[in-house]
């Protein structure tokens, strides 16, 4: 079977027994998710580029003692904000530092004929107002469950927290939104699933 046809988990296994084209496919598949990711961690968009080219070095050559995952991308992104994160502070401020010091944006992409309409692109401007008003870590841990479709667990583990501060983010952070928005709540539960560059 064509590497491009194979889902995450028998790609990563090929990877893992050398295959360079599934190697391949696994970059292709996820350079731009990781990138979407990064930019908002941080804003210097080649330091970025080059973090995720380190991920995948890395990878590649412990391809031998990579353990075997079905999450692909979570392993991914957590893999990203640790290499940003790590590569930041040994520049100046230390981990816990950088940790608390970094931005994190939010920006809506929806569908045109959606943007079309005047009164749903306010309601999106709106919206994504209100999302740059949350704290960075409730803006960070909504795009990895809305965006990413990551758990609590994982995400809890993509952001060195336990699954109980997760929990406590992600619920303060839809009260906050939900409790600040004007407009329609039907339209308010969709978009939160859309936000961000999906293409």
């Amino acid at each position: 079977m064509k590497a491009d046809l194979l889902d995450d988990t028998s790609l990563w296994q090929r990877f893992r027994t050398g295959d360079a084209v599934a190697f391949d496919q696994l970059v292709h598949r996820y350079f731009q998710q990781l990138y979407r990711y990064g930019v908002r961690l941080d804003t210097d968009d080649e330091y970025v580029k080059d973090c995720i080219q380190d991920v995948f070095v890395e990878l590649w050559q412990r391809r031998n003692t990579v353990n075997e995952t079905e999450f692909v991308k979570f392993y991914l992104l957590k893999s990203l904000r640790r290499r940003i994160f790590r590569g930041r502070a040994k520049w100046g401020s230390g981990w816990e530092s950088i940790q608390e010091d970094y931005r994190f944006e939010v920006e809506f992409s929806i569908e045109s004929q959606l943007i079309n309409q005047q009164s749903t692109h306010d309601q999106i401007r709106q919206l994504e107002a209100l999302l740059n008003q949350l704290s960075k870590r409730q803006k960070e841990v909504i795009f990895l469950k809305f965006y990413q479709n990551l758990t609590h667990e994982q995400i809890a583990e993509v952001m060195s927290l336990n699954r109980q501060s997760v929990y406590n983010i992600l619920h303060e952070a839809l009260l906050r939104l939900r409790n600040t928005w004007q407009g329609d709540m039907a339209f308010f539960m969709v978009i939160l699933d859309l936000f961000v560059d999906c293409a």
